[in-house]
């Protein structure tokens, strides 16, 4: 019987129960026990005394809800022995669970089988170096400042996902890269031995190992440190050109750049930077120029009724003697010597009296005074009006008196209402003292005068550069006078720009040093401020979005002229944010190319001290804009009746401007590369339909047409008539001589078209007329693209002696030597010379029945097609043939000449609906006049010029 419970004995005890401690490292399989587990049975006899097998028990106080992954293996039923496995199929996991506690009952064989009371099992996991030693960044990169010794240039650092001290701990770093001035220390430091040169070594990759305690090493990860220059503070990034193209908008010019601080420099408390964009050798100080100060003024909606004192020299003839630039890239700019220059202004072009309500506008650049003091400085008349004779009073002017800009106003005796006001003082000098007008820049200055408004300024405003200046005690004054008196003395008064004419000595003085353009000035009205600031407008300047994204402590302005931007923060990474979203921008559609220099100036607040950084000096090179195709095309060649010159005729009904900023394209399809005549005309058809849309942008405006004829009209006989209410309707002004006619002030494609196409030629003798030659052409932006030349050749048609019989040749000589008498005289004296011989004579007599025969065909011809225009019902409108030498298209820059046979493509628009004398535009043109009947027989057309212009 099994009558005894197993028993298992330990010299260890745990609560007064047998344990047994053991450890097992994570990738075995059997747990090395301290003692040797085992059981013993104190029966004699039977299975009881055999152990069979232990069971492993859960502490009832932790119960474990996943199995335990061992087992107790009997190795030895007699003695008991018994080992721990691991179970099949379990693995260890050192950093899961690293300590084990279970308890464990001995079963005997008998039957029924008996337990022995609870031991403790205690396993420690111990572990393994499985996981390799990985470095915290993929590669690491730092600046090493030349000749400087460092204690650590940067720091690498490495982990192992082992947990246990042993292989869980990186014990070194080992540097694999040889004959470098490197080390690196056990807690990752990497450090020069010596000091570095810039000059012979610029970069050094370094390869580093770590190993944990376990020995186990790491892939290697590498170090790259860029040697640097000894530091100072400076901007880095910065290119020193900076590429502009029109039309590509706000441009950052100092995108990823930084403000690079050194460390010995003291950590800022205030960083305060300025960027100012110079461009006074561009016009006026901006790129503002593109079309002149008259079709400026015109489209920024400017009174007409100003008058331009200082107009172009080949407008006026009265202001040639003073120098001018150009004029081509800017306004005209006139220079004044102070010297010896001035001139006087007609006074049929100018009244001179301008009385209580007026504006002068004018662009000024003027420098300092050869005086050193105030006293002694020269007084320099902008303009001036004065005694023409006898005296020498000063009735009005603008000058410049040191540091002081002075508008003299004295009371005209005519405006004075009564005795008593004789005697009384009113406000005849506004003096303002500002420093631009010694500053030898560029400002537009206006001086708006209404002297019935009441006010401290005594009705009269200064405005410089667009902006009201705001005025106080120490920078205006206003100094009174007498009314002029009324005097025998004098009988004329002059006006003068750039000096002052002295009567009594004959003599100009006060002369003006410096340049001057745009000198307007409106009476009786002043010009709204909104105009004012117009003229000013600048085209380029510096530009700044991100006032919304600044944070506090940050402050950023600009100056008035958008060419100044200053950036103050406290923090060095916002300036260097800040300053990535400051733009360049030229809104010109052809911008002034050159270079334009950016200035930055860079200052550090440390401890109540500042420092000032080297100034910066940076470029941005607005590029060299492609010069538009610029072109004028239409019919060259007008052929009328003699009678219609005399009612007067469209001479450039049909022609079409265009402008486009790239070039047609010049090539010929190969397949058709004969008639390059046809497909130049039909890429040039094409480009007309697309410009007609695009030339009404105002991006392209046309300032000045020229109508030149060849040669010079005779004003007795001839004369060019253009629509004046419609140019009035656009703002255009208009010059006529007998060379031809200017017309001026910038306006669209569309509406200069619409002008020249209303242009009439009228002669009054037209039968002394055989043919007049017209050139058209025009300019953008003040001369700077001028057009191709479009030239229409007027040809006379005279109508000869009816003759019915073309066989009788007595008759057609006859008719002959009256038609060359008209067309050739000389080939009256050829034909009576070879009359003595009578072969001669029979052959000259058929050739001219043969001409005369032409002749009059083309004289039914004519008849029957003007007549066919007088039609009422017309079931078919016919399209006008033409010699192809009369199509004449001029392509800019290059010029194609049609090759014999090329037909054009542009259809025939001369009889559209919207001609005003559509009766006009038949290929010799139409008459209202009662004429004779046409013969009954049609003649029928040919697809050939009806009449030949060389046969004259």
């Amino acid at each position: 019987m099994n009558i005894r419970k197993p028993v298992i004995k330990s010299a260890l005890q745990d609560h007064g129960l047998p344990a047994f401690h053991g450890e097992i490292h994570e990738n075995e399989r059997v747990v090395q026990l301290k003692p040797e587990l085992a059981a013993t049975d104190a029966d004699t006899a039977g299975d009881g005394m055999y152990i069979c097998k232990y069971i492993i028990v859960n502490n009832k106080h932790h119960p474990r809800t996943k199995p335990l992954p061992f087992e107790v293996v009997v190795t030895n039923n007699v003695t008991g022995a018994a080992e721990v496995h691991v179970r099949e199929g379990e693995m260890l996991d050192y950093e899961e669970h690293p300590y084990y506690k279970f308890g464990v009952v001995a079963e005997d064989c008998g039957k029924p089988a008996l337990r022995s009371s609870k031991a403790y099992i205690m396993i420690k996991v111990l572990d393994v170096d499985e996981f390799a030693p990985k470095f915290d960044n993929e590669s690491y990169f730092a600046e090493v400042e030349e000749k400087k010794i460092y204690d650590s240039i940067v720091k690498i650092h490495a982990s192992d996902e082992d947990k246990s001290s042993n292989f869980g701990t990186i014990c070194g770093y080992e540097l694999l890269t040889t004959g470098v001035p490197f080390n690196i220390t056990p807690e990752g430091d990497v450090r020069n031995t010596e000091p570095l040169d810039y000059s012979r070594h610029r970069n050094f990759i370094l390869e580093i190992i770590a190993t944990d305690c376990g020995g186990r090493k790491s892939p290697p990860v590498f170090v790259n440190l860029a040697v640097k220059e000894k530091c100072q503070s400076s901007w880095r990034g910065l290119h020193d050109v900076i590429k502009y193209r029109a039309g590509s908008g706000q441009q950052r010019f100092a995108e990823g750049a930084s403000l690079s601080l050194c460390d010995g420099d003291c950590k800022p408390s205030q960083v305060n930077v300025k960027i100012t964009l110079t461009t006074q050798h561009i016009g006026k100080g901006c790129d503002r120029d593109t079309y002149s100060v008259n079709s400026q003024r015109k489209l920024c909606g400017a009174s007409g009724e100003s008058v331009d004192l200082l107009p172009s020299p080949d407008s006026s003839g009265w202001s040639h003697n003073i120098p001018t630039d150009d004029g081509h890239e800017m306004d005209q700019v006139f220079s004044f010597d102070g010297q010896n220059n001035a001139l006087e202004v007609p006074e049929s072009v100018f009244n001179h009296m301008l009385h209580d309500q007026f504006t002068i506008s004018a662009w000024l650049r003027h420098g300092e005074s050869l005086a050193s003091s105030q006293a002694k400085a020269p007084k320099e008349h902008i303009f001036c009006m004065s005694d023409g004779n006898g005296m020498n009073r000063h009735h009005y002017g603008l000058y410049i008196h040191g540091q002081k800009l002075v508008l003299l106003l004295r009371k005209e005796a005519e405006d004075v209402k009564s005795s008593e006001d004789m005697q009384t003082f009113r406000p005849a000098e506004f003096r303002w003292k500002i420093p631009h007008v010694t500053d030898d820049r560029w400002h537009h200055y206006a001086v708006s005068v209404d002297i019935k408004q009441e006010s401290s300024d005594g009705g009269v405003k200064l405005y410089i550069d667009g902006k009201l200046l705001p005025v106080d005690k120490d920078n205006f004054e206003i100094v009174d006078d007498w009314p002029l008196h009324k005097t025998t003395k004098v009988h004329t008064t002059k006006l003068t720009v750039g000096a002052c004419w002295q009567g009594a000595d004959n003599t100009f003085n006060h002369y003006y040093k410096g340049y001057m353009a745009g000198l307007f000035v409106l009476k009786g009205k002043t010009e709204s401020e909104r105009i004012i600031k117009c003229l000013n407008n600048c085209k380029e300047n510096l530009d700044f979005h991100a006032i919304s994204d600044m944070s506090s402590g940050t402050s950023v302005s600009f100056n008035s002229e958008m060419t100044e931007f200053t950036i103050s923060s406290r923090s060095v990474e916002e300036v260097n944010r800040l300053m990535g979203q400051v733009t360049y921008v030229n809104t010109r559609t052809y911008p002034t190319p050159g270079y334009r220099t950016l200035t930055i100036e860079t200052s550090v607040i440390c401890e109540g001290q500042t420092v000032v950084l080297p100034l910066l000096e940076k470029r941005i090179l607005v590029e060299e804009q492609q010069e538009p195709v610029f072109v004028i095309t239409g019919y060259s060649n007008l052929t009328r009746m003699v009678y219609e010159f005399e009612r007067g005729l469209r001479v450039f009904h049909d022609i079409h401007i265009f402008a486009r900023s790239q070039p047609l394209e010049e090539t010929v399809d190969e397949e058709d590369g004969s008639d390059k005549a046809a497909n130049m005309a039909k890429k040039l058809s094409k480009s007309l339909i697309q410009q007609e849309a695009e030339s009404k942008d105002d991006a392209f405006m046309i300032d000045e047409c020229h109508v030149k004829a060849d040669p010079p009209l005779n004003l007795f006989i001839e004369h060019l008539s253009f629509p004046t209410q419609l140019m009035e309707k656009h703002g255009l002004e208009w010059t006529e001589t007998n060379d031809g006619i200017v017309i001026r002030n910038a306006d669209t494609i569309p509406n200069y078209e619409t002008v020249i196409q209303n242009i009439h030629y009228y002669h009054n003798k037209p039968e002394d007329l055989a043919n007049r030659t017209l050139t058209l052409y025009c300019s953008s932006q003040n001369q700077r693209f001028i057009s191709t030349k479009f030239i229409e050749r007027l040809v006379a048609v005279h109508q000869s002696a009816p003759a019915p019989h073309a066989a009788n040749a007595q008759n057609n000589a006859h008719n002959v030597r009256q038609t060359l008498k008209k067309a050739n005289p000389d080939s009256l004296h050829a034909l009576g010379a070879a009359s003595s011989n009578l072969g001669m004579v029979a052959i000259i007599v058929v050739c001219v029945g043969f001409l005369l025969f032409m002749i009059i065909l083309g004289v039914i011809r004519i008849r029957a097609a003007h007549r066919r225009t007088q039609v009422v019902q017309v079931e078919e409108k016919q399209e006008m043939e033409w010699d192809n030498s009369s199509l004449n298209i001029t392509i800019n820059p290059m010029e194609q000449e049609y090759e014999d046979g090329a037909k054009p493509t542009f259809p025939e628009d001369s009889d559209s609906d919207e001609d005003e004398e559509s009766s006009m535009q038949g290929d010799y043109g139409d008459s209202t006049e009662d004429e004779e009947p046409a013969p009954p027989k049609k003649v029928p057309v040919s697809n050939e010029l009806e009449w030949d212009h060389a046969s004259f």
